[in-house]
């Protein structure tokens, strides 16, 4: 009879065990950063400033997530000195804190430049940003499940929803330019429309960090060899560049 009494349940064990509750923080401090998006952009869609004061209240406890997880991860590398897989899941967990605390910050900051005015803003650009909002918040909540599941498939889908999310952005940056053209008096709410935005932009860019450290965890593989990166080209060179080809 084994002297190890979950050696037959398939429970996790030892070393193990502790890694499991390191995820299980960040799991945990996901849930929370997730829930500062979801808050933080109804507030500031609603123009409600006492549910944008319930965010903002909550950024200490980020914070405590933050540095709970960061020591518990130290603790675990000095003491336990691990190894091979064990060893990239701890330090890919010190990363992927980093970026559950910005996807928190961002939510913070939506509720940070939440005004009671609505004015200026368009049924269209409003349903937009919208739209934004759900595949960011769905990309957030399917990275957190790719960490806590060993889920390298969801973590490499990330990648393709990014690209959703910049052509969302793209377009919001143009309807917005144009509403601002026709409509100066709306520019308060319709900057805080191009902030909002561009948050939503950069929370999908955490969510796909997490998926990378993720697969860096599980795989040991970096991105640059799973990923190339897309080459850069500045958002306004693409519509420019037929046109100065079409000329020479």
């Amino acid at each position: 009879m084994s002297g190890d009494p979950l050696a037959s349940t398939g429970a996790p064990r030892g070393y193990d065990l502790e890694v499991r509750h390191l995820k299980d923080r960040a799991v945990k401090m996901g849930a929370w950063a997730l829930g500062m998006v979801h808050d933080g952009w109804r507030a500031f869609n609603d123009g409600n400033l006492k549910s944008a004061q319930g965010v903002l209240d909550r950024d200490t406890q980020l914070d405590r997530y933050d540095e709970d997880m960061e020591h518990a991860a130290i603790a675990f590398l000095v003491l336990r000195q691990p190894t091979a897989g064990d060893l990239r899941t701890a330090a890919a967990l010190l990363k992927i804190t980093t970026h559950l605390d910005r996807v928190g910050r961002l939510g913070f900051d939506m509720a940070r430049i939440t005004t009671e005015s609505t004015d200026g803003e368009s049924n269209e650009l409003s349903a937009l940003l919208g739209r934004m909002d759900e595949v960011v918040e769905s990309m957030v909540q399917q990275a957190i499940d790719a960490l806590d599941h060993d889920r390298v498939d969801l973590a490499r889908e990330l990648f393709k929803r990014d690209d959703e999310v910049d052509m969302m952005h793209r377009d919001a940056n143009k309807r917005i330019l144009a509403l601002i053209r026709e409509n100066p008096e709306g520019v308060q709410r319709l900057m805080g429309d191009l902030l909002v935005a561009r948050h939503f932009e950069r929370i999908a860019d955490n969510a796909c960090k997490v998926g990378e450290k993720t697969i860096y965890a599980l795989t040991g593989q970096r991105r640059s060899e799973y990923l190339p990166r897309h080459p850069f080209k500045p958002y306004v060179l693409e519509s420019s560049s037929s046109g100065r080809s079409a000329k020479k």
